[in-house]
């Protein structure tokens, strides 16, 4: 549930609570003041017929029927009650009340009524003509203005709450649209676009925010720059190594054998002497041996074919060579484009995330098929690495340093790395570089 919502239902919960007390208040006064009103009303009629017995000598005569009501004029206005004369069993009405001057909603009513309340005064102290004034309450009237007097003030709080919550729920809504902003920015470093920045907001509370995230962010940049040059230095004095190195096997040990095998085969030639003889095939086989070892070593140091001829050739020689050793397995090499712009620093940088991705797939996919995919689409390169293998569940990398150094190589070149995996669907390596990468 967002912040704007929860403040809503804070302030909602606030204004119905307000409501509900104000309409309990209301009730609670308006109760209070038609009971008083029913009670004096009651009492006030039951002082004007306290007479002495003499003054009505009542047996039932219209005469005598014509001054009770006289002696009740003075509660003529009265509208809380209804008076009845009960003679002989017989009830006549002495005084009505006056009907509500206004509708009343039932719950209003029902709350507000007091308990039904009926006063007896005898007149005549005769058991057999028994004579009494019954006097009972009637608060609708009372109520009626009681409700008159309290609806304007519900539907004003109703209507304030109302209002205030939609303003409320508008202003928050402003107030808070900055942070959608903050929160993309976030995403955005959290997927390495550290160029990203927050614009100067006008609450106070955010302003401060966003100068703290810029200033992370440029901190953020800066390392990254820093970091993508070591790297990118760690990079090329680790090539000038393995180039050095190759050079001084091809050019020495490789001599070295040559003139073995040569001194070798003109011991061969000798064959007065066979321990001689055999002894040349010898030390010819072990050359041979240590020659293959050493091609080895200067293809997986530096290939020769990437100076000479470029990427592509060298790519096509190492895709070819693999599929003689891994008989089990079939690489596919698809290239589109001339690919013959790049920069040194790209191709060695194509050229290895391809050698170990195929090392990956010998030692973790248990793949049948591997497809790679390099294109150059304008000033870009992209690289696709595909195989059928058991692949791995996303959260969790396998372990070892290979993702982790083509990932560094890549972000050297100023270029993205993305891995899709899922267990049982194989994994897809996207690299995507700059065909001459900035300095």
């Amino acid at each position: 549930m967002s912040l704007r919502v929860r403040l809503n239902l804070l302030i909602t919960t606030m204004f119905v609570t307000i409501l509900v007390l104000g309409t309990v208040l209301v009730i609670v006064n308006a109760r209070r003041a038609v009971l008083q009103e029913i009670e004096s009303s009651a009492q006030l009629a039951l002082n004007l017929l306290d007479v002495p017995s003499a003054e009505a000598p009542l047996a039932g005569q219209a005469s005598e029927l014509e001054h009770l009501r006289g002696r009740l004029g003075a509660l003529a206005g009265a509208r809380h009650l209804e008076v009845l004369l009960v003679a002989n069993g017989r009830e006549t009405m002495l005084l009505r009340p006056r009907a509500p001057s206004a509708a009343v909603p039932r719950w209003f009513e029902r709350l507000v009524a007091p308990a039904p309340m009926e006063l007896r005064r005898p007149l005549t102290a005769d058991e057999h003509a028994a004579t009494e004034v019954v006097v009972r309450a009637n608060p609708g009237d009372e109520i009626a203005e009681s409700w008159r007097d309290a609806w304007p003030l519900l539907v004003l709080v109703f209507a304030v709450s109302i209002v205030a919550n939609g303003v409320f729920y508008v202003v928050v809504g402003r107030w808070l649209k900055p942070v959608d902003r903050i929160v993309a920015a976030l995403d955005g470093i959290e997927q390495g676009d550290y160029r990203a920045r927050l614009p100067q907001f006008d609450l106070p509370e955010l302003a401060g925010v966003a100068a703290k995230f810029n200033g992370m962010a440029e901190v953020l940049e800066r390392s990254r720059a820093q970091n993508r040059y070591l790297a990118q230095q760690t990079i090329a004095i680790q090539e000038d190594e393995r180039r050095a190195l190759a050079q001084e096997l091809h050019d020495e040990l490789g001599q070295s054998i040559t003139a073995v095998k040569a001194v070798a085969a003109s011991m061969g030639q000798t064959e007065e002497v066979p321990v001689v003889s055999e002894g040349a095939a010898t030390i010819t086989e072990i050359a041979n041996q240590m020659y293959s070892v050493v091609r080895g070593m200067l293809r997986r140091l530096r290939p020769v074919l990437l100076d000479e001829f470029g990427l592509v050739r060298a790519l096509e020689s190492l895709v070819d060579g693999w599929n003689e050793r891994h008989a089990d397995v079939f690489c596919r090499l698809v290239v589109k484009g001339t690919l013959s712009d790049l920069s040194d620093a790209a191709n060695i940088g194509l050229y290895r995330v391809v050698q170990e991705c195929l090392t990956n797939v010998i030692k973790h996919a248990a793949a049948t098929e591997v497809s790679v995919t390099l294109e150059q689409i304008g000033a870009r390169v992209r690289l696709t690495v595909t195989d059928n293998g058991r692949g791995f569940a996303p959260d969790i990398a396998p372990p070892g340093l290979g993702l982790l150094g083509m990932r560094e190589r890549v972000e050297a070149l100023q270029g993205t790395f993305t891995v899709t995996a899922a267990r049982g669907s194989g994994v897809a390596i996207a690299v995507d570089i700059p065909a001459v990468p900035t300095a």
